[in-house]
Formats: structure tokens, C-alpha cells, sequence
């Protein structure tokens, strides 16, 4: 018998099919007029003898397309071939003005005696062509309208698999702790909750992708309606490029962002958080943030309501409660590796606890960090779990250190784990070394995403793409990795050194406490 999950997994299936055939569909429409654009090149250019030269208007409610036919013999050998292909793309469309053009050509040519010319594939005479020049307008529409449709057709089957595995995984959760709220969710279970600073970057950058692609055309339409039919209203529809290169800024600064400070643990010493308590713990950060002036905490309890429905929807955040903390220092100041970001708040009793009423109403405690850096500044973001306890009281009292003080030697037991090795000079201080492919889930694939985009952009100046497409995906490539060029004096592929370079940093004295130099 078919459970509810697996009957909504299936419909969404079902809703989702149709945007990813249809995409592949017009994917694999502008791949072919790819391949016969490249291949059609080599073709032999034959005289032919226009039999029959139409313009079919297809009106319909909101627009009118159009659509060139003919019909044309030529002669190869011996033998007399009759064709009517005409372009790379068939069907009708409304992309600039090639079919209203070509028609008017070809009528010149229709019944008058006079040869015209087409190009005939030597392989295989049967296969000719009058227009063998790539409409590029048209192929970045249909390669904008295939990434759109199937990016949005695989993304909501994937969201459906993963919607999937995370009730699953709650429904067994809540059996294992019916009276434990807080270890409901996978991402709270064992009290240390992650800040992904790569899904972080991703959702800017996916959503910065889709605009562009989206708004991509109009560079190819504004030009025409502007100069050549005066409409300048037209230019307001540059509105929608200038939003995505801003967009553009957006996705750079998450990545940089990412890239520089990497992911964050909150590792809580109270778990959960009680209301009418203390809320205690530490964010452990993946290097040593080096702030100027401290770290800004702020923990909120925020009412997130969603109202209306389709078009019409929205979601909105009340905050109900606030406190903020500022901290002048961190609590691991002998570890050049990381930064130790101790947390303390009370929350009061009258505060509500964390509760998802329902898909649209719910009570959520947020703990916002940031710090001012040399360079991007560092912030984090993480959803706590707060709720009543046994714990809970009308009053509370702050507790002096809610974390206990650092102990040596965790540095020692970190440094092995990261695949850090230290080595102390005679000149004093230290040096360490940092291993290649420390992460390799990173490297591996931005190495793999970079080489495929270089590749990409390598065949579009192969296939003389003219000059636009190549510029747009060349600096986007040198986005992947600004620092690029050398390592020791070697070219170096952008993202390799993740997976073939050590590096390593000396560290003076100065640096550490009396403690360190114990080792």
C-alpha cells in the first residue's frame, strides 16, 4: 500500500516531467542546429533553382510568428536532388526579422530563370541547405528556455527525493524520542548545527544563472526594436540585465565569502535552548577570523507566517524577542587555525519556544553572528532549537562562563584531524603545513565544474561563436578562481591547487600564549 509521502513523491513526479521532456526536447532541438551549423560549414556551395518560395504567419492571441518555406532542385553529378530546406531551425518563430528576409530573397529568385545557390553536403548529396549562418538570437532563446525547463524539472524531482529522506528520517527521529522535540530534526539531533557556506553561495549564483539567462535575450531583441523600429520604450527592458549583473556581484561576494571563511559549527553546551535559561555553546569557524573589533551575536525569536496563495504568496517575519552581545575577543587564541566564538544568552520565560504549527505558521530562534575583517566581513546564521524544559524558570541568572576554558592539547588532537603538521623553528615560533586536498569534496568538484566550463567556453571560440558568448563565459571562468595564475612559478588550472599544492605558514611567537609553548 502506497503511503502519503510516497503518493505525493509521485505526483510531484508527474508535475515535474513535463518542464524537464520539454526542456531536454528544445535542448536537443539547439544541439542539432549546432552540429549542422558546424558540420555545414565543409558543405560545397552548388547553384540551385528556387521552385517555390512562401511566408506562412501563423496570428495568435498575444503574438504572430513566421515561417519560411521553399522548395529547390540542384544538380550534383549526374543526378538532380530537390530540397526544401531552408534554415538550421525549422518551424515558424518571431526572433528578429530572418524569415520576413529570406522570404523576400528567395521571392526575387522564384520562376525567374536565375540561378541562386545552396550548400550540398559532399557525404551525402541528398542533404543541402540555402542558410547555413547560426541564428545566434534564436539559439541562446531555446538554450535559456532548455536550461530553464529542465533545471526546473530536475530540481523539483530532486527536491522531491530529498523531501522524501528528511520526513523519513524525522518520522524516525520523533519514534526514537517521542518526548525530545529538539532531536526531531537531523540537523539538531546531536547538538552541533552547521552553517553551509556553500549552500550559501549556491542559491545566489543558481539564482543569479536563471536571470541571466532569462534576461539574456533582450540584448539580442532591444537592439532591433530600438534602432531599427524607434521604439525606445524599448530601453526599459535593459532594467532586467543591469538587475542581473547585480545579481551577478551578489553570487562573486557569497563565493568569496565562502571560499574565504569556509562552514561554521555551533557546537551547544545547552541542549536545547531553554526558555526560562540559559542558551550556551561555541560557533567553531574552519579558519581564524581575525576580527578588528570583536564579534556582534544576536539571537532572535521570529513568528515566520506565509499568507496567500500561487502568485499572491508571501512570507513575513515578526521578531517577538532580541538580545545582542557583543565580544571582544575569541576564546581560542593560541589556535591559528580556527576561531572558538563563545555564546551566552538568557532567555526568558515568558518567550516562546520553537513550534511549527503548521507548513504556514511557525516560531523559529535565529543566532546571527558577524564580524568586521580585513576584506569580506565574516557572518554566519544558524536556527537553534529552543523549547520548555524541565530546566525552565521564572527567573534566571547568568552563568560567568558558559563554556569551559580550552584545553592544549584539543590542538593537537584538531591539527592531525585537519592533516595539519607543525614543526618548530630554530629562529623561534612555528611552522605549519598544510596537507593538498584537505578537502577533497571541494576540490574535486569545482576542479571537475571549472574544467567542464573551460572546455565549454574553448568550443564556442573552436566553433567561431563570434566574440559575446566566449567574453560572457571567460569571465565568469576567472570568477571561479580570481588568485589564478601561479603556483611556485607553474600555471596553475583554476581550482587545482585544492588538490596538488601544500602551503605552509610561519607563526611568531607573539602569536601564542605561554601554554602553547609547552609542546
Amino acid at each position: 500500500m502506497l503511503t502519503k509521502s510516497s503518493r505525493g513523491l509521485g505526483c510531484l513526479f508527474l508535475f515535474a516531467l513535463p518542464f524537464a521532456a520539454a526542456g531536454l526536447f528544445v535542448g536537443y532541438l539547439a544541439s542539432r542546429s549546432l552540429v549542422t551549423w558546424y558540420e555545414a560549414r565543409d558543405w560545397v556551395e552548388t547553384p540551385a533553382h528556387i521552385l517555390q518560395a512562401d511566408l506562412e504567419v501563423n496570428q495568435g492571441s498575444d503574438s504572430t510568428t513566421y515561417q519560411v518555406t521553399a522548395r529547390y532542385e540542384y544538380r550534383w553529378g549526374n543526378q538532380t536532388h530537390t530540397s526544401e530546406r531552408v534554415g538550421l531551425s525549422g518551424g515558424s518563430d518571431n526572433v528578429g526579422s530572418f524569415h520576413q528576409d529570406r522570404h523576400a530573397e528567395l521571392s526575387r529568385y522564384q520562376g525567374s530563370g536565375e540561378s541562386f545557390r545552396c550548400f550540398v553536403d559532399p557525404d551525402d548529396p541528398t542533404e543541402a541547405i540555402l542558410y547555413r549562418e547560426m541564428r545566434w538570437g534564436l539559439f541562446a532563446l531555446m538554450g535559456v528556455f532548455s536550461l530553464l525547463f529542465t533545471g526546473a524539472g530536475v530540481g523539483i524531482m530532486a527536491a522531491g527525493l530529498w523531501g522524501k529522506r528528511k520526513v523519513v528520517e524525522q518520522e524516525q527521529l520523533e519514534a526514537q524520542h517521542p518526548e525530545a522535540p529538539w532531536k526531531w530534526k537531523s540537523d539538531w539531533s546531536d547538538g552541533r548545527i552547521r552553517t553551509s557556506g556553500s549552500v550559501q553561495f549556491l542559491f545566489p549564483l543558481i539564482f543569479a544563472l536563471f536571470w541571466n539567462l532569462i534576461s539574456m535575450p533582450l540584448l539580442f531583441l532591444l537592439p532591433r526594436e530600438v534602432l531599427e523600429n524607434g521604439n525606445k520604450l524599448a530601453l526599459i527592458g535593459l532594467i532586467f540585465p543591469v538587475v542581473g549583473l547585480g545579481l551577478i556581484v551578489w553570487a562573486a561576494r557569497a563565493f568569496l565569502h565562502w571560499k574565504k571563511f569556509g562552514d561554521s559549527v555551533l557546537e551547544m553546551s545547552t541542549f536545547p535552548g531553554v526558555v526560562g535559561g540559559p542558551l550556551a555553546g561555541r560557533i567553531l569557524t574552519s579558519v581564524d577570523i581575525q576580527p578588528i573589533s570583536g564579534f556582534d551575536l544576536t539571537l532572535s525569536s521570529i513568528h515566520r507566517v506565509t499568507t496567500g496563495s500561487g502568485k499572491n504568496r508571501s512570507t513575513s517575519e515578526r521578531v517577538q524577542w532580541q538580545e545582542m552581545r557583543h565580544i571582544d575577543r575569541e576564546a581560542l587564541d593560541y589556535d591559528p587555525t580556527r576561531s572558538s566564538i563563545p555564546v551566552a544568552f538568557d532567555i526568558p520565560f515568558e518567550a516562546e519556544p520553537t513550534e511549527e504549527r503548521s507548513a504556514d505558521d511557525e516560531t523559529l530562534w535565529r543566532l546571527e553572528v558577524t564580524a568586521e575583517t580585513a576584506g569580506i566581513d565574516y557572518s554566519a546564521q544558524f536556527e537553534l532549537p529552543v523549547f520548555r524544559t524541565a530546566d525552565s524558570r521564572p527567573e534566571v541568572a547568568a552563568e560567568e562562563s558558559p563554556w569551559p576554558a580550552e584545553e592544549p592539547q584539543n590542538v593537537l588532537v584538531d591539527l592531525g584531524r585537519e592533516r595539519i603538521g607543525k614543526d618548530w623553528l630554530s629562529e623561534g615560533g612555528f611552522a605549519l603545513s598544510f596537507a593538498p586536498a584537505r578537502h577533497k569534496g571541494a576540490a574535486w568538484g569545482l576542479t571537475l565544474f571549472t574544467l567542464l566550463w573551460t572546455g565549454f567556453t574553448a568550443l564556442l571560440i573552436h566553433l567561431e561563436a563570434g566574440l559575446f558568448f566566449p567574453i560572457i563565459w571567460g569571465l565568469f571562468n576567472l570568477l571561479l578562481k580570481p588568485e589564478l595564475i601561479t603556483v611556485d612559478g607553474v600555471m596553475q588550472l583554476p581550482t587545482t591547487a585544492f588538490l596538488d599544492n601544500a602551503s605552509t605558514q610561519r607563526v611568531a611567537f607573539a602569536r601564542l600564549t605561554p601554554e602553547r609553548r609547552q609542546y
